[in-house]
């Protein structure tokens, strides 16, 4: 009995030392991310909201938002640091749907905040200073954000799309749209009290969903694949066969370009209506100055200078007015314009896809697709040109030798009449 009790003592003190190190907090473990998310509310009169966050290298990044929407919310955003060995927590806010831009905000992170060279999870074991106490001041911030006086609060998580290498110490850095988000409430009771988050496990306590369980949402951006299928659709399709139209059979029949340039027109005109709306979601793109841009803003003027120039010439000779220079420079202008416009959109989607960070093979297709449509209708339009020009001088001759063909009535020519 007496050999036991050290034994006895040593279990007493082990089990005491666990009681201890309990710690208030809400944990969810959502498996289709590999994530652990933990929220411990501190009762030291501080407004710090703790939190660990844990996740997979794969993802840019891993964020959590103390709210239920990300208009006017805290987001802390962590991704792998510089040197890889550490992660780097970001505070942001945004006013919308929108890339958050980040706030200078306090983050203290505390051992075991790491990313671990064996598994490749990226863990953030921190503080966020006053959080509780943000709707008080200047910037309006959710009053969602976890506080004593509701027995719950939500909190939001979303996972960025595969980063390749992405690192880095910048709190600013751009970040991607992301992939899959979710949202879970915690209990404020079971999250007040002392000693941090703990060790969180993949064990979900304290923890309701507003849906059946911890999953992952898939995000969608359906704005951004209509503005690519859309411009893929006029560059790679309508441009070409509008611009065949116009040069071969616009002469013929005229109306036939004008339907087939209208259709052009408006499918342009609808393509780049969602890029505009994603332009403002996100901070690089919000100021209209990346050079996808740029290129198809201008390619859009010049369409539409274009087709007024195209209606100005068909209204005049409708009406039976002449048209000057309409023999060379004005028919011109207008055709080898609309030819740029076709070379411009294929770049332009190009730079779009690179500037939407897809992967190499889709740009490679892209590119293999592009360069076979033009290679394809680049001798296409060089033998049908031919063609056209080698009729031109031969309807001339005939048009000629019509014209002075003298004529059954002309009596003066065929019998000498009123020759002196």
């Amino acid at each position: 009995m007496a050999s036991s009790l050290p034994w006895l003592m040593f279990y007493l003190i082990s089990q005491l030392h666990l009681v201890l190190g309990q710690t208030n907090a809400s944990n969810v473990f959502i498996p289709e991310a590999n994530t652990i998310i933990s929220i411990n509310l501190p009762d030291d009169g501080s407004n710090d909201i703790n939190f660990y966050v844990s996740s997979p290298d794969w993802y840019q990044y891993s964020a959590i938002g103390f709210g239920s929407s990300m208009a006017n919310s805290v987001i802390l955003v962590m991704y792998p640091s510089a040197d890889r060995k550490s992660v780097t927590v970001s505070p942001r806010f945004t006013n919308g749907n929108t890339e958050p831009t980040h706030h200078p905000l306090r983050i203290t992170l505390h051992p075991g905040s790491e990313l671990s060279p064996k598994t490749g999870q990226m863990t953030a074991n921190g503080t966020c200073h006053s959080c509780r106490n943000l709707q008080s001041q200047s910037a309006p911030f959710n009053p969602a954000i976890p506080t004593n006086n509701t027995p719950t609060a939500p909190i939001m998580f979303a996972v960025g799309p595969n980063s390749g290498a992405f690192s880095t110490d910048d709190l600013d850095a751009r970040i991607r749209r992301h992939v899959a988000h979710g949202i879970f409430n915690i209990d404020i009771s079971k999250s007040i009290g002392p000693g941090g988050v703990g060790t969180p496990t993949n064990i979900t306590q304290h923890v309701t969903f507003p849906d059946d369980g911890p999953s992952l949402k898939k995000s969608s951006n359906k704005a951004a694949t209509a503005h690519g299928i859309l411009f893929a659709i006029v560059a790679l399709a309508i441009a070409p066969f509008d611009n065949l139209v116009a040069a071969f059979l616009g002469r013929k029949w005229p109306k036939l370009h004008v339907a087939t340039g209208s259709i052009y027109f408006l499918f342009t005109l609808g393509a780049m209506v969602p890029g505009l709306v994603i332009s403002g979601q996100h901070v690089l793109t919000s100021k209209m100055g990346t050079g996808h841009q740029v290129l198809g803003l201008l390619t859009v003027a010049v369409m539409v200078v274009m087709v007024g120039w195209g209606v100005w010439v068909r209204r005049r000779a409708a009406g039976g007015q002449e048209v000057v220079g309409s023999g060379g420079w004005v028919k011109q202008v207008h055709a080898w314009g609309g030819r740029g416009i076709w070379v411009a959109l294929l770049v332009n989607n190009g730079l779009g896809l690179k500037l939407s960070e897809q992967t190499r093979l889709v740009m490679l297709g892209y590119a293999v697709l592009a360069g076979g449509i033009f290679i394809l209708l680049v001798p296409l339009y060089f033998c049908l040109w031919r063609c056209t020009s080698a009729r031109k001088p031969k309807a001339a001759e005939e048009d000629h030798e019509l014209y002075n063909m003298p004529s059954i009535y002309d009596h003066e020519a065929r019998f000498g009449y009123g020759r002196q």
